[in-house]
C-alpha cells in the first residue's frame, strides 16, 4: 500500500520550470554617443545586474557584417566604463554603421554607433615612429614619411609641396606630448595641417607618386 501512496503522490509533485535552471544577469552596453568622427574614442560603459566573475567579451560587427572580437574585459563590479586606447581613424575605420555586442555570463546584449568622418584621426601606428623620432632614434626623413603617408591618405593635405624636407627641432615637443596621449589627433593634426598650409613645415612631392602618376597619363 505505501509504495502505491509514494508513486501517487509523487506524480502529483510539480517542480517550477526555472526550479534547476540557471539565471543569467542583466547586462546593458551604453555607449557615451551614438555617432564618432575621426579623432574620438570610443567610450561606453558595461552595466550588469551581477557580478559573476566571469570575463566580458566585446564583438564588433563591421559596415560589412563581418563580425570579429574586439576585446575582453575583466568585471569586478556593476558598471565598468571602457575607453580605446586609439581614435578612429580614416585609414582603419570606414565611414558608416557597426555594432557592439556584449557577451557575458550567458548574457548579450548589443548596442550601435556611426562613424561620420569629418575631422582628423591618425592611425594609432604613426605615434610609435613619432616616438622614435622625438628621442632621436630615427632620423628627419623617415619621420617625413609617416607625413607623407597621411598626405597620401587624405588624412591632411599638401598644397604647397616644398623643394627640401623641413621640419623644425621645435616641433619635437608637440609631437611627443601627442606620442604620449597628451594631446588628442584632432588638435595635433590640425596643428601639423596649419604649419604644413603656412609652410613652416615642408615636404617635398614624393617622386615615387609623381612617376607613378605621370606613367599613368600616358596610358591614357
Amino acid at each position: 500500500m505505501k509504495p502505491i501512496l509514494f508513486l501517487m503522490l509523487g506524480a502529483c509533485i510539480v517542480f517550477p520550470g526555472g526550479a534547476f535552471a540557471q539565471s543569467t544577469p542583466d547586462i546593458e552596453l551604453k555607449l557615451s554617443s551614438s555617432i564618432y568622427n575621426y579623432g574620438d574614442k570610443l567610450d561606453y560603459t558595461i552595466v550588469v545586474s551581477e557580478v559573476t566573475g566571469e570575463d566580458a567579451e566585446i564583438f564588433i560587427i563591421d559596415t560589412f557584417e563581418n563580425k570579429s572580437k574586439l576585446l575582453t574585459v575583466p568585471i569586478n563590479s556593476e558598471e565598468s566604463r571602457v575607453i580605446a586606447p586609439f581614435a578612429f581613424d580614416s585609414v582603419i575605420w570606414m565611414k558608416g554603421t557597426y555594432e557592439l555586442e556584449l557577451h557575458y555570463s550567458g548574457s548579450i546584449a548589443k548596442s550601435e554607433f556611426s562613424i561620420r568622418g569629418g575631422t582628423i584621426g591618425i592611425p594609432y601606428y604613426v605615434k610609435d615612429i613619432s616616438k622614435l623620432w622625438t628621442s632621436g632614434q630615427m632620423p628627419e626623413k623617415e619621420f617625413a614619411k609617416s607625413i607623407q603617408f597621411l598626405i597620401d591618405q587624405k588624412i591632411i593635405f599638401n598644397p604647397k609641396p616644398g623643394e627640401e624636407l623641413s621640419i623644425p627641432e621645435w616641433f619635437k615637443a608637440p609631437t611627443l606630448w601627442w606620442s604620449n596621449n597628451q594631446v588628442p589627433d584632432t588638435i595635433y593634426g590640425s596643428a601639423l595641417q596649419f604649419l604644413i598650409d603656412e609652410r613652416v613645415i615642408t615636404i617635398p612631392i614624393d617622386q615615387q607618386s609623381l612617376s607613378q602618376e605621370s606613367s599613368s597619363d600616358k596610358t591614357l
